[in-house]
């Protein structure tokens, strides 16, 4: 059965904006607000084009919708400054969105699109919950509490992609808990954008960017290896695919931190 929420956007923001529910807030708040709208414009006009231009339409539209409405809410309208790699990863946002809506059935069932995306919400904001407060000890931006225990580490891709593929799992087994849960969806999407941008490691005295490109090949490599060999693993539909994935990369990510 195929997800009816956009579950890479999600995905990628569980990982990249929950660092705080300040972002994770409005970050699903946008991606609902985008899949639902790109949806409904792809019904509308999608099926009087031909498939290859509905693709590109529907890529181009969504990209540009995703980058434009974060601008404009997050620096015109809330007065927040943008990194340029957050910038980067809005436009991997629109991508995923646009190939949830490329892939998604004919006939959209609109109230399981909310259902499931707003469980999706709530998963995301609980992991930017857990992650701001056991980093900063707050909770958007208010302290809670003091105390020596808190970890920079819960602020890195690291917990974001462990926390992640636990979340999705406990996702899967609400909504899929008696199908194969996760088809039409794929971690590598999710994962290869993070991989350029967010590298585990940096090699002193190599170029930066052949430093860039031995990480993802190393990444890439041992994700796909954990990937081949968990093939012959009795694991639960739950947490088959996406979310074991992201937990896979997350554990390399450890390990490859501490070079």
């Amino acid at each position: 059965m195929k997800v009816r929420y956009p579950m890479e956007a999600f995905a990628l923001a569980m990982v990249i904006f929950s660092q705080n529910m300040r972002d994770a807030l409005i970050t699903g708040i946008l991606i609902l607000l985008l899949t639902t709208l790109g949806l409904v414009i792809d019904r509308l006009f999608g099926k009087t084009l031909p498939k290859w231009s509905r693709t590109a339409c529907v890529l181009i539209l969504m990209i540009s919708l995703t980058y434009s409405l974060f601008q404009v809410v997050l620096i015109g309208v809330l007065g927040y400054e943008i990194e340029n790699t957050a910038a980067l990863f809005h436009i991997f946002l629109g991508i995923l969105i646009a190939k949830h809506i490329i892939h998604s059935d004919p006939d959209t069932d609109y109230n399981r699109l909310l259902l499931e995306g707003a469980g999706a919400f709530a998963g995301l904001l609980i992991i930017s919950i857990v992650r701001e407060f056991m980093t900063n000890g707050a909770i958007y931006g208010f302290e809670i509490a003091d105390f020596d225990f808190k970890s920079y580490g819960f602020s890195q891709a690291i917990m974001g992609f462990i926390l992640t593929g636990i979340g999705l799992a406990i996702l899967n087994r609400i909504y899929y808990k008696d199908t194969e849960t996760s088809q039409g969806s794929e971690s590598f999407y999710v994962i290869l954008p993070i991989v350029i941008l967010l590298q585990p490691f940096t090699i002193d005295g190599v170029n930066p960017t052949i430093s860039t490109i031995i990480n993802i090949v190393i990444v890439l490599l041992l994700v796909y290896s954990i990937k081949k060999y968990l093939v012959f693993s009795r694991i639960s539909k739950e947490i088959k695919h996406m979310p074991v994935d992201l937990l896979s990369t997350g554990f390399v990510y450890m390990i490859l931190s501490m070079l």
